[in-house]
């Protein structure tokens, strides 16, 4: 493919893509009525968006002042490095053929700059950064900074991070604070050979969110055990069709705990669904997932990544995880279950809001079905048990209450009593 200069439309600029290393745009069928999704409010990082934005005046100074602090008076010596690499650059932007080679680096440099200080304000670290970034933009520019951050288009190649900060341990501790709160994380999830290092921060904080993390959840001899019986009723029973496994009947989290079906947290890793039978009751184990104002944008463009030509190759964990919560949760006693459990960590005002973010996030009617069909599968046999489900809604309808078990049991004692007081009657001991 090529790149037509718009002002010279008779030079036509030819580059070589590679589709794993190009940062595609939003489609617009996609962007359409979403711009506050896609398209940054106050911090611009990288081309696509950096000459048209308002708040250029505001945040260019702001940037400024950040690179100085970062590179000090490596300035030169950091430029010269980005220069050698700026096809390459090029190339990840879709030519950037607007921009001269000097322009291109200056505005890489500067993003990287404003990135790592945004990290580490993340990762809770350098007080006076978070401090001076907040007297140039204002709170509720500094608050829309953070949505910005999570922007697809609004993305810059990984690398430049690493040749300025060097030190790893600061992209560890900003996806250890995104995923789980905190720095729990001491390696990348693509470190020591385990992978080719993302493209940019968005996608890894993708893969930060869909690598698994043993836990004392997961890691349970006997749930392991009866995960392979399952596996193997699962080969058994498959004899269903296409048509019978889409039309599956599947219900929210409050339908499935009447039907004898517990919830507890599995992982991080947001593909980590598990379903575990037993006689008369089962259990669904979900990762648990941080809900804040801005996982709409965060999630939305995650989804964006995973359809985009750049992420061919991905298993689409992230939409299938939100298509997958969308069935789940209907309502705010669905979020109320899930939050009880510690499957769902909200810092909304309500129940509520978390039902309507969930169902705000379009996945478009897709999702990789391969990944939870057989979880889905075992649980619409398990609530098409009769006895099963006879038994759970005997256990949650009519023993729900401490007391009512103890008047059951005086009653069955009392029963026993009156039973034996009739036999020695009629067959007293001689």
């Amino acid at each position: 493919m090529a790149n037509i200069d718009d002002k010279t439309p008779c030079y036509v600029t030819v580059y070589i893509r590679s589709p794993r290393h190009v940062l595609y745009r939003v489609p617009v069928q996609v962007r359409r009525g979403k711009k506050h999704i896609y398209e940054p409010e106050v911090v611009p990082l990288g081309p696509y968006h950096h000459r048209r934005h308002p708040q250029q005046q505001l945040v260019e100074p702001l940037k400024d002042e950040l690179r100085d602090m970062v590179c000090a008076n490596n300035k030169t010596l950091f430029l010269s490095k980005i220069l050698r690499r700026i096809d390459e650059i090029r190339h990840f932007y879709n030519g950037a053929n607007h921009y001269t080679d000097d322009e291109l680096a200056e505005m890489m440099l500067r993003d990287a700059c404003f990135l790592i200080c945004y990290m580490q304000v993340c990762s809770m670290q350098v007080n006076e950064t978070k401090t001076l970034i907040c007297q140039r933009l204002g709170m509720s520019g500094m608050l829309f900074m953070f949505r910005d951050m999570y922007m697809l288009e609004n993305q810059i190649p990984l690398w430049l991070i690493s040749l300025i900060h060097p030190h790893q341990s600061l992209l560890c501790d900003y996806l250890s604070y995104n995923a789980f709160g905190d720095n729990r994380m001491t390696h990348l999830p693509w470190g020591n050979g385990q992978g080719e290092e993302p493209l940019h921060l968005l996608e890894a904080s993708h893969r930060t969110h869909l690598s698994l993390v043993e836990t004392r959840e997961n890691s349970s001899n006997c749930l392991q055990l009866v995960k392979k019986r399952n596996q193997l009723r699962a080969r058994k029973k498959s004899s269903t069709t296409l048509w019978q496994e889409r039309n599956s009947q599947f219900r929210s989290v409050t339908d499935l705990k009447a039907k004898g079906i517990h919830f507890r947290r599995s992982s991080n890793c947001l593909t980590d669904v598990k379903f575990f039978s037993f006689a008369f009751y089962a259990q669904l184990h979900l990762p648990f997932f941080y809900i804040s104002n801005n996982r709409k944008v965060f999630l939305s463009n995650l989804i964006a990544f995973e359809m985009s030509p750049e992420a061919a190759d991905t298993n689409f964990g992230i939409t299938s995880y939100v298509y997958f919560m969308k069935t789940l949760i209907n309502n705010a006693e669905d979020v109320k279950v899930l939050r009880e459990k510690g499957i769902l960590y909200s810092l909304l005002a309500s129940d509520e809001e978390v039902v309507e973010m969930f169902k705000s996030i379009d996945t478009y009617g897709f999702s990789n079905r391969d990944l939870f069909l057989a979880v889905t599968m075992r649980i619409e046999e398990h609530c098409n048990n009769k006895g099963r489900t006879w038994m759970a809604d005997l256990i949650n309808t009519k023993l729900r209450s401490p007391w009512t078990v103890i008047a059951l049991a005086a009653a069955t004692f009392l029963l026993c009593l009156t039973f034996l007081q009739t036999y020695f009657t009629i067959h007293p001991r001689r």
